[in-house]
């Protein structure tokens, strides 16, 4: 008869810092059984988190992006972001560039390697985050709102002043924007570079506020004026 194995046991063991031979010669299973488990329960979280991202993009990574000549895209910094040292320094990132340059799939691709990390990720975009802040009824329920982004290791805003705010919206950026800085990342995707950010937010106080705080520290990554989109399509008609 196999021998049951004890995989809460053996996970609380590696998640308290355990090497495999450790857990293995204390419940006495192999070490290519710890393994196993372990990758097993790995992979049933990274498949959550992605789910729980709600991705425009659900299924790409940074190995599939695009470095063509025509892009310029800044490669080796892509390639550091794609570490995601960058949430564990709560780094801001800017994604900007022309409609079809690729941001949405670049920040898609961070995030997935962001939840390949164990972090919790959302992407939203900021229209959709607008209306699902206008949905809530109660300031309790707002409240809880902003708590629950607050909170995530990395969280993703689309098409990021797209639309000119009225007060309500540029008071609730406000508010995620102060509880966000420098405790954990965000990245911000959109068509604008970041010194046209003040002349879409608006001149005010709360937006001297808002764009103090992003740009501390911010990094930027310019997708450029090419337009991938209309590139993939003339690829898909050629084959």
């Amino acid at each position: 008869m196999a021998k049951r194995i004890d995989m809460r046991a053996i996970l609380e063991g590696y998640f308290s810092g355990l090497s495999f031979n450790n857990i293995a010669s204390t419940w006495h299973v192999s070490k290519h059984s710890v393994k196993d488990v372990v990758l097993l329960a790995n992979l049933k979280d990274y498949t959550f988190i992605v789910k729980k991202a709600n991705f425009k993009y659900p299924t790409i990574c940074a190995n599939s992006i695009y470095y063509l000549p025509e892009r310029s895209l800044p490669k080796e910094l892509i390639l550091n972001l794609d570490t995601c040292n960058f949430i564990g320094h709560a780094t801001d990132i800017a994604i900007f560039g022309v409609t079809g340059s690729g941001k949405s799939y670049l920040s898609c691709a961070l995030g997935k390697a962001a939840c390949m990390k164990g972090k919790r990720t959302l992407f939203y975009r900021m229209q959709d985050l607008f209306l699902d802040y206008d949905c809530i009824e109660t300031s309790l329920q707002r409240k809880k709102f902003l708590k629950k982004l607050a909170n995530y290791d990395l969280l993703i805003i689309d098409e990021w002043l797209g639309d000119s705010l009225n007060e309500k919206q540029l008071s609730f950026i406000y508010e995620l924007v102060e509880k966000r800085t420098e405790v954990h990342s965000t990245i911000f995707c959109g068509q604008f570079a970041p010194k046209e950010w003040y002349a879409r937010l608006g001149s005010s106080s709360k937006t001297e506020s808002i764009l103090n705080r992003i740009f501390s520290g911010l990094c930027k990554v310019d997708c450029g004026d090419f337009n991938m989109r209309e590139y993939l399509s003339s690829k898909k008609m050629i084959i």
